[in-house]
Parts: C-alpha cells; structure tokens; sequence
C-alpha cells in the first residue's frame, strides 16, 4: 500500500506580518462535513444545530459582516466582536459542551465550526472563518487566520504530526490549513497572506492536542450495532455504537503509533479485552501472540484504503470493528494494542516501503524466525496481514529491506490507555534474515 508517510509541505519559513507566503503545493484534502440539517429555532437567544447527529443547543450571538478578505476588513469586524454582548455567553455554553460530550481538541474545533455553520449558513464564506478564528482564540487556542488571492483559511497547529494535509511553518510550529466546510472551492495556490487581527496574542494560545488523553468520547448518536467474530480459536461478541464511526471518518492522520494508545470508546475496548484474557490466559506468551495474530488474521477481509475510503486512513482500535475490511497499518495498529493490552509486552510497529506489520519483544520464551535487535533486546517479526503466517515470519520479498521502526518507552498497561500517546521516535533498524534462537516444542506452534 502507499505509505502514510507523504504530505504536503507549502512553506519552510513563514514570516507574518512581512511578506506573502509561498506555496510549494496547493490542493488540500478537505473533508465533507455532514453540515446539511437546519433546525428551525424561534428562541432568538438560544441556537440549536446538529453535530454529527446529536442536536445541540448553544447561545445565540449577533453576527457581523465581513466585506472582504483583506486585513483591514477583518481586523474591523474583529474590533466589532469585541464589543458585541452575548458573544461570551456563546464561548461559556460551547464549552459546557465540550465538557458534558468529552470533546478533545479537535472535536472542540469541529464543534465551533458546526456552529457557525449553523449560525450563517445564509452568511459568507468570510463571515464564517472571522467568527470561527474569534471564538477558537477566546476559548483558547493558538489559531490563525491567512487570505488566498480568493478566500480566507484558518491555520491550525497540532501537538502531533498530521500527513495528508497541507500546512505552513510559522515560529517553528506547522500551522495546516482549513477552509470553509460550506462554500469552499479548489484554486491552484502560489502565495498565503497572514492576516491575523489579534498580533499581541501570536503564537501565545494551546495547540491542538489530537489524542484523547482522559477524554473519551461520551456522545453517542447511534444504533448499538452487535457483532460476533471467530477465527475458529477466538471468539467474542461485541456491540458498538455507529454514531462514533462518522465522527472518526475524517480524523486528521497521525503517526501510527499513536493510534495504538488511544482510547475513543473506553467500555467496548475493556469489554474486547475482558473477552479475550481468558482465551488466552493458560498460554505462554508466545503462544498467545501467535493466537492474537491468527485472529486478526483471519477475522477480517482486506482492503487498501484507496478502495475502502478513496484516500490514506488509518483505523483507531474501535474502526476496525465499524468495517468489514482493513488493511496492513490497520492490522497492525490493533494486534500492537492487543499484546501491549492483554501480555503487557513492547510492540514496535515496523514500516518498510508499502506495507506495514509488527515486531514484539517476548520475555518468557525462547522465539524461533525472522527479527532484529534493538539495542540489547530482539524483536520478533508479527505480521498481521501475512495471513496464516506465525510470529516469526516476515513477508519473503521484505527480509532483506530497511525499514523505519516506530519506538514506543514502554508497554501500555490497559487501564491506563487513555493516556497520552508515546512520542513516536523513527529509527532505522534492519530487518535480519533467517535469525535463529534455541527453542523448545513447547514454544512451537503449528
């Protein structure tokens, strides 16, 4: 498969406030908001909207229009929300709705766009950005505004790497860039323009943190949707609520590792987990990887993301289970949270050109097949879609490539997955043919 590992890089140096910014390249992949449903509301004071599916109600403010996209014009209709009443009621009530639906940071950004959406949907493109950018920087947030030659973007900087999305670099941060959900069009870009109005508060605001560290989803708009799996060695039944799928369809794409961590529907995780600890509790550690393995082997059908979704994604934990097909990156990202979850052993997730799988470190057995050494301690090659393969058995054609290693601290104990990622570090490591240690046939699989 195409690696994740591409995007789009418009600028190395962004001097605000100087000169206009090139841009090396101009398309950017803007997701399609389910923006569509108009609540009729008669309470001038209170403004119901939908957001993704759960119907929501927030202060109502006075709006302000905008006529252009130059600096003057917005740093006017900025001045002009300074001194409009109710507009910190509207900040005070979104947040109480972060609060109660366990928003994380980016899903708060989704929220104040919702809003907008909803609140001038008869509005300009312009009217709708100015306002988003207002309310972001009230609640907090290092965002930024910048003008084409023919719309207004918001440029917003993540704690983790994003691919598969444009962005800027300003004072060593990269700021990616987001357009109107509503009223938006393609244009080939050459140059951005700063065109911030609040210039004393620059770069003083908080990035946008996409995990969701101690904030797991509390919002579901959904039908609970049952399921049963069995590779003919597991079995477990699940139920998961469909209202979350829509939300994660168009997440901003992380570095893989991150996704092995995160915990977006806590309670179908740890009933995941508490099915499977006892399928696999007698058995030795190498004994249990092999079996996870063959199971996420098997209990899935694969597609590539071109043909599942039209672009690169990669699956949190619970997508996996939204969809009948996954592909390598996904595979890997569940059996690496599986062993880390249920063995409490280090995964590394090992990427070579096109194609992704997993290395576990054992502890409590001798291991036989394919791995590499890092540092002092070896690990042994799990390759989630090289199916009907065991552990130890690396795809033929990738014995003798270099791959990059995704490096994770430690192993994750399950309780406290809704912690913050690791840090993803990229390592090289060599992929080693035909390693050999001693094993017994207790630890042999057949």
């Amino acid at each position: 498969m195409k690696s994740v590992h591409t995007y789009r890089f418009l600028f190395y140096a962004f001097i605000l406030w100087m000169m206009p910014l090139s841009v090396v390249l101009a398309q950017e992949s803007r997701s399609s908001l389910n923006t569509n449903i108009h609540i009729q509301n008669t309470n001038d004071k209170e403004l119901d909207f939908s957001f993704f599916g759960n119907s929501l109600r927030a202060a109502r403010m006075k709006t302000i229009h905008v006529e252009s996209a130059g600096e003057y014009e917005v740093v006017q209709a900025w001045n002009k929300y300074k001194k409009t009443s109710g507009i910190d009621q509207v900040v005070t009530s979104l947040r109480s709705l972060s609060d109660e639906l366990g928003l994380n940071d980016w899903f708060v950004f989704e929220l104040v766009r919702y809003y907008t959406n909803e609140l001038l949907r008869s509005g300009s493109p312009i009217d709708r950005v100015v306002l988003q950018h207002y309310l972001l920087v009230e609640m907090g947030y290092d965002v930024r505004l910048a003008r084409t030659q023919k719309q207004l973007l918001l440029l917003v900087p993540f704690e983790q790497v994003v691919y598969e999305h444009d962005f800027v670099r300003a004072d060593g941060k990269d700021y990616y860039l987001f357009y109107d959900d509503l009223d938006s069009f393609e244009e080939e870009l050459s140059v951005i323009y700063p065109c911030d109005p609040s210039k004393k508060n620059l770069g003083k605001g908080q990035i946008l943190n996409l995990s969701f560290e101690g904030k797991p989803l509390k919002m579901s708009s959904g039908e609970n949707r049952s399921f049963e799996l069995d590779d003919g060695r597991i079995h477990v039944v699940c139920s998961i609520n469909d209202g979350v799928k829509e939300m994660l369809s168009n997440y901003p794409m992380m570095d893989l590792q991150c996704y092995t961590t995160q915990v977006v529907l806590p309670q179908f995780q740890q009933s995941l987990i508490e099915q499977l600890k006892p399928q696999i509790e007698d058995m030795t550690q190498c004994e249990a990887a092999n079996a996870l393995l063959h199971f996420v082997q098997y209990v899935f059908g694969y597609k590539n993301d071109c043909e599942s979704h039209g672009h690169e994604k990669a699956y949190f934990i619970e997508e996996n289970f939204y969809y009948d097909n996954n592909d390598c990156e996904d595979r890997s990202i569940l059996y690496a949270f599986l062993v880390r979850s249920l063995l409490g052993l280090d995964v590394q997730i090992v990427e070579y050109p096109g194609h992704e799988c997993t290395a576990v470190h054992f502890t409590d057995c001798l291991t036989y097949g394919n791995g590499y050494y890092y540092g002092s301690d070896f690990y042994l090659i799990c390759d989630p879609s090289y199916v009907g393969a065991p552990i130890g058995r690396c795809m033929p054609k990738y014995r003798s490539a270099k791959p990059q290693v995704y490096i994770s601290n430690k192993p994750t104990d399950h309780k406290n997955t809704n912690k913050s990622p690791l840090s993803p570090v990229l390592n090289k490591a060599i992929i080693m043919p035909d390693i050999t240690i001693e094993f017994t046939e207790s630890d042999k699989l057949s």
